[in-house]
Parts: structure tokens; sequence; C-alpha cells
């Protein structure tokens, strides 16, 4: 791992020659590098809208969301509990709580959202929150109805891009279809004592398999979304920062912080795991009851899929 280096080859879609390009150059400039045959744009520019119905899904998210869907009436049970009583509650509480973007209302946050939105390829813009709170974090909602709340603390820690690009990994999560399932997950973990307490346990038998199913599902769901953010912004390093500061960033400290050290960092703590069965226990145990894969994990995954995956050929030019 590390920061990029050496070459890639990408194949012309209009003509079908193959080029050997420098992969920094990829990752930096996408937009200018043309086939050296026809001249023909190879790479998407940082700005074009996604091809429709481009994949990006991270295949632990769909064998997890898989598995899940293997229980008998799942979705029709969620969408039963959900419609009419969290769902309907939890916009009344966005719109009565947080401040809502757009209509001359935080221009600078609802501008990154609609470009995020736009590179995405989404014709249909969700609801837009800012809450007050020192914890840098953002979520989705909304079944049937969209939207998405981001924090104070996010956007008073990041840039403008990187708050665009937090934005766009939360509008991945509802491009892939995930929010039905994590707005189940957040219902059942925080009713599930509750539920044990009141059935002396008995709702245990029921529901501790799908609550641990989505939890596992939760989890790898953020590995589509991390994808999502990097094919919205075309820019590897910029998707780095973001973890990078939700792993650790500090406006006092960051002149003694690395983003190169950072990811040689998750490189590593990637490989831990894989090193002993006693490492492979103790992980699971530590990200059994977690919705969120560890910051570095995630960060490995995603560097790892734009130098050596199918990122590059997900952006190539039509």
């Amino acid at each position: 791992m590390g920061l990029p280096d050496g070459n890639r080859v990408l194949e012309c879609r209009r003509c079908g020659s193959g080029n050997r390009v420098p992969l920094e150059r990829a990752f930096n400039q996408p937009g200018t590098l043309r086939c050296g045959r026809c001249k023909a744009a190879l790479l998407l520019d940082k700005g074009a809208r996604l091809p429709e119905g481009t994949a990006y899904q991270h295949p632990l998210d769909r064998d997890a969301l898989a598995a899940v869907q293997q229980i008998p009436g799942i979705d029709s049970l969620l969408k039963k509990l959900i419609e009419s009583t969290f769902e309907r509650f939890d916009r009344l509480f966005h719109q009565a709580s947080y401040i809502k973007a757009g209509d001359g209302q935080l221009t600078t946050l609802h501008a990154g959202f609609e470009r995020s939105a736009a590179r995405l390829g989404l014709d249909v813009l969700p609801d837009l929150f800012l809450y007050t709170s020192p914890e840098p974090n953002a979520h989705c909602g909304g079944v049937e109805r969209p939207f998405v709340a981001v924090s104070s603390g996010l956007v008073d820690l990041m840039d403008d891009e990187e708050v665009a690009a937090v934005l766009a990994h939360e509008l991945a999560h509802w491009q892939c279809r995930h929010v039905l399932y994590k707005v189940a997950t957040r219902m059942l973990v925080e009713a599930a004592s509750v539920l044990a307490s009141a059935t002396l346990g008995l709702s245990n038998v029921v529901l501790v398999p799908i609550r641990m199913g989505l939890l596992k599902w939760d989890r790898c769901s953020e590995l589509s979304a991390d994808r999502g953010m990097l094919l919205c912004t075309r820019d590897p390093m910029l998707s780095m920062r973001v973890l990078f500061k939700l792993a650790g960033g500090s406006l006092r400290l960051r002149h003694e912080l690395s983003i190169e050290r950072f990811i040689e960092q998750a490189e590593r703590a990637r490989a831990a795991p894989e090193e002993g069965v006693l490492d492979k226990v103790f992980t699971v145990l530590q990200t059994l009851y977690r919705t969120h894969p560890f910051p570095l994990w995630r960060a490995a995954e995603l560097w790892r899929w734009a130098c050596d995956g199918e990122y590059l050929a997900r952006i190539a030019a039509p």
C-alpha cells in the first residue's frame, strides 16, 4: 500500500485499444486522459454524471444482505413495522429539531449536496438537515421519502469538498437501497433490551438472529457507500482524507497529521486479523455489535479497490 505509483492499462471504449497511463494521473486528473489512438476520453471527468446503472456494491454487502433476506417474510415484516411508526416519527423529529437546507438556507452545504447527487446520477434529491452535535457524523433515513442529516461537528471539522464527499456516502446508501435495513437495524438495536425485559428474554429467540444479521450487513453496507463516495468525487485522496478525519481529525493538531502515514497504518490494521487465529477471534468480538467497520479497515478496503480493483473501470468514459 502507500501513495499511488506505477501504471495501469486502460482500454478505450471507443476503439478498443489499450493505453498505459500513470495511476497518479488517473487519480488526480481523470478527465485529461485520452486514448493514444483515437484521442477519445478514457475516464470520466470529476464533474461528470455516472452512467445510469453503474454497479458498485461491495461483494460483502451483497452477500450479507442476501443472508438477511433469506429470513422468511423479512421485507414485508420490516416495512410493516417501520412505515407507520418509526418512519413517520423519524421524519417529524428531523423536521421539528434540525435546520433544513435549501431555499436560501445553508446554501454552501446544499450546493455540495446537489453536486454529489448529480454526479451519482440521482434525479431525486432527498431533504438535507443540519443538526448540532460535536461528534462528526451523518446519517440517512426515510424508506419512502429519503432524507440525509449531517452534524455541525462534521461540517466544522471538514472542508467543503470533504463534506460533499460525506454527503455522497449517504446518498450512496439511498442509491443502493440500504435505507429500509438501516432503519430496521437502528430500531431493533434500540428496542432489543426493552423487548427482552418485557418478554422475560423470550424475544431474543426471534430477534437476536435478525439483529445480528442486520448488524453484520450494516457494517458491510458501509463499504459500498464508501465506493459510492469515491465514484462521486473521483478523487481517492479526498476519500482517504474523509476517513482520516473520521478516525482522528483534529483542527489543533492538523499540522502533525500525515495522510501518507494514515494510509500505511490502514494497511497494517487490515492485515492484523489475518495473522493468527486469536486475532480473528478478537476481531469478531470487537465488531460484533458495531454498525460500522473500523475506520482504518474501511480506508484500506477502499484504497485497494481504487489502486488494484475495479474503480477505474467504473469511471471509464462511454
